[in-house]
């Protein structure tokens, strides 16, 4: 008993690397982070009740389907070949109705033994369920949205399999591992680009299709060499273990396995890496398809291709099972190698991101990785994991992209994104066009998007800082993308009121403006706006850019305010983030028609937390100003010169600072403060508050209104 309740712990990591500032520094290169493939889940009642633990191939749900209130329930779930098991999170958990009495198992399947999930970041201890069927579909078998429906006929699983239950505070989506995903021929589809509203979420994923192991290439010719570590792994099903404490192990065996289902090791890529004349060939990597970043160890990083830790390319937040780690540092490598044999044998990647970041090996549970491929090395291509040779060799059979360019050709100062004749080819771009809006001639351009639109990937950039490049979405309209937008020098993406829907949003040299919403990441996989050597400016004038998801503001990066009032929104910009944020660089405010007093502070952003500070501010000069970091936003407030209240600079607040607040302002804020010191200043003693003696606004209205009614009788009676 205890050597198999070790042996689970070791074994199972979940090297799932979401990556929150997935981002693009080179359009045509290899993005930052790659894609994230997603399926739909669906449980079922079908376990064996006798000491058999192995999961049984099954080609269509054959038992009752789980849900609550005899209604069946569908989720998306990552499918993530580094995990050494599949995870539910406690909400889904609670949504297939895993503790719920059903005809023939009163007592549900929800267990009770526990085991710790180690990951990219940490761990945490996660609940093992009793067996079910487990069954997945891709999402282009998508039949409804709210709720998730899936045509069932789509389906393929595995009986007598058992899951184990995430803590809320985990963090992770549901994960469908590597126990799975070995028993079949997974067909990663990107040509058919899946974005789908799901619960009020997108959802972004290749179509995924899963056929009998061994059986088909998909005409993919480039077959990666895979290496089964340990290489027996895949020769028996994954499979589960009962426990020996349980008193009524002869009738009951499934009630609350040991270990939940899971299978020894992982797929493992041979790579060769290049970095200024260093070469480390034959190198085994991790192929994990839950992670959209390539992972190098500090060992093959450092000490081995000399990356200087003290000068990192760029920097990233990266979320995986334990928490989130903050400021990883990046790199980009020279080349990246994939040993493979035909279709034109290994494939070759040139400036490729890595990020540096030491990962518990799933073979072991102790050593090392020496590094993960993920799915940005990927992107763009269709994959065929085949972990077992059949009709066709294992391997993973990797495809040339599957997009195409289309680049705008329009040489006029404005022209319109529906517009055939603007793009090369002269045709507008689709769901698999990686879309380059780039400066063509003359002085500066506009594109104008008029109409919602979806396309694979966007990339904005000008020739000068006078001939600059702008993409206008126009109010009302969205910009959706299956991957992500990226903002490049003397480019400009502006939101006249329009939405952006992206992997994520890179401003890289250029500038992202506006007012409207941007949604990032795909389903409960977070996705990031990131300023890195850009300018992230609220409104064109005064606005709000709202923000779901994480925004980041980089060292080289500016977040432009302009003040023209106290009312945030329509009189000063205002940046809304519904995430994390993470601050540094600089914070640049300007004044728009407009005075500020002391006293006066403007909400500048607000985020669900928010870490780091701005390091370089550049603040109206005359004025003493203060910035103050809170827990969920940043207060930018003015601390001088003169007295709070004194609106006239006779440095005392009286009734004079009343009467031009009456006639200049009228703000709630500027009266509280003039009303808060009042009798402050030269000329009021021992300077104390009497402001209990200062009538209401109303009463101090018709007292002025009285005295000119008296001065204009007097004036009667003279003549």
């Amino acid at each position: 008993m205890t050597k198999w309740r070790q042996l689970s712990c070791n074994l199972i990591t979940v090297a799932v690397c979401a990556l929150l500032c997935a981002s693009n520094a080179h359009a045509t290169g290899v993005p930052i982070g790659g894609f994230s493939p997603q399926v739909g889940i669906a449980l079922t009642n079908e376990y064996k009740d006798d000491l058999d633990t192995n999961a049984a191939y099954s080609n269509a749900p054959g038992g009752l389907l789980l849900g609550q209130g005899g209604t069946a329930h569908y989720d998306v779930a990552l499918m993530d070949t580094g995990a050494a098991l599949s995870l539910l999170t406690a909400q889904s958990h609670i949504d297939f109705n895993m503790n719920g009495a059903y005809s023939g198992n009163p007592d549900g399947y929800q267990g009770t033994s526990t085991l710790t999930v180690g990951g990219a970041n940490g761990s945490f201890d996660a609940t093992i369920d009793d067996p079910v069927g487990l069954y997945a579909g891709g999402l282009q078998g998508v039949t409804g949205t709210s709720p998730l429906t899936i045509n069932n006929s789509v389906l393929r699983g595995q009986t007598n399999t058992s899951l184990a239950t995430m803590p809320a505070e985990a963090g992770l989506p549901n994960v469908l591992g590597l126990p799975f995903v070995s028993q079949y021929a997974t067909y990663i589809r990107n040509e058919l680009p899946q974005i789908q509203q799901i619960n009020g979420r997108t959802v972004r994923s290749p179509a995924i299709e899963f056929n009998p192991i061994g059986g088909s290439n998909q005409g993919i010719a480039r077959r990666a060499f895979v290496t089964l570590n340990p290489g027996a792994s895949f020769a028996q099903p994954p499979f589960w273990f009962y426990d020996l404490a349980n008193p009524d192990l002869l009738n009951k065996p499934y009630e609350n396995p040991s270990i939940p289902t899971v299978i020894q090791g992982g797929l493992f890529l041979t790579t060769n890496l290049g970095h200024n004349g260093t070469n480390i060939n034959n190198n085994q990597m991790l192929f994990d398809t839950g992670a959209d970043v390539t992972v190098l160890s500090e060992q093959i990083a450092y000490s081995q291709l000399g990356l200087d830790p003290a000068h990192p390319d760029f920097t990233v937040a990266v979320s995986g099972a334990g928490g989130t780690a903050e400021g990883l540092p990046g790199y980009f490598l020279d080349s990246f190698t994939i040993q493979a044999s035909g279709g034109g044998g290994n494939l070759t990647l040139t400036n490729v991101p890595i990020v540096v970041l030491d990962v518990l090996s799933p073979v072991d549970g102790t050593n090392t990785l020496p590094g993960i491929v993920g799915m940005n090395a990927m992107a763009g291509r269709n994959v065929v994991i085949n972990p077992k040779a059949g009709t066709v060799a294992a391997g993973i059979y990797i495809s040339d992209p599957v997009t195409t360019s289309k680049d705008w050709t329009a040489t006029a100062a404005s022209g319109t994104w529906s517009t055939n004749g603007n793009w090369s080819g002269s045709t507008t771009p689709n769901s698999l066009g990686i879309t380059n809006v780039r400066h063509v001639s003359g002085g500066n351009q506009v594109a104008e998007l008029a109409a919602s639109t979806t396309v694979w990937e966007v990339n904005v950039s000008g020739s000068a800082a006078n001939q600059l490049m702008t993409l206008n979405v126009q109010n009302g309209v969205r910009l959706t993308t299956f991957s992500g937008i990226n903002v490049e020098s003397n480019g400009i993406l502006q939101l006249s009121g329009g939405t952006l829907d992206a992997q994520f949003v890179e401003v890289s040299g250029g500038t992202l403006r506006g007012s409207g919403l941007i949604t990032t990441g795909s389903g409960s996989i977070p996705g990031q706006v990131e300023s890195r050597g850009g300018t992230v400016s609220p409104g064109n004038g005064i606005g709000t850019l709202s923000i779901e998801g994480r925004f980041a503001n980089a060292a080289n990066s500016t977040l432009a305010i302009e003040l023209g009032g106290l009312a945030a929104g329509t009189q000063y910009d205002q940046l809304l983030v519904d995430g994390q944020a993470a601050l540094s660089g600089t914070l640049n405010v300007s004044l728009l028609g407009f005075t500020p007093f002391a006293g006066d502070t403007f909400t500048i952003l607000t985020a669900d937390s928010l870490s780091g500070q701005f390091t370089n501010l550049l603040l109206p000069a005359n004025y003493t100003w203060a910035v103050n970091y809170g827990a969920t936003n940043v207060v930018l407030s003015v601390t001088g010169p003169g007295i709070i209240g004194d609106f006239n600079g006779d440095n005392k607040v009286d009734n004079a600072d009343y009467v031009v607040w009456r006639k200049t302002d009228g703000s709630a804020l500027r009266y509280l403060n003039w009303r808060s010191h009042y009798g402050t200043g030269s000329g009021s003693g021992s300077g104390t508050n009497v402001a209990a003696s200062v009538p209401e606004p109303a009463s101090i209205l018709l007292i002025v209104l009285a005295a000119c009614f008296l001065a204009t009788c007097r004036r009667g009676r003279l003549n």
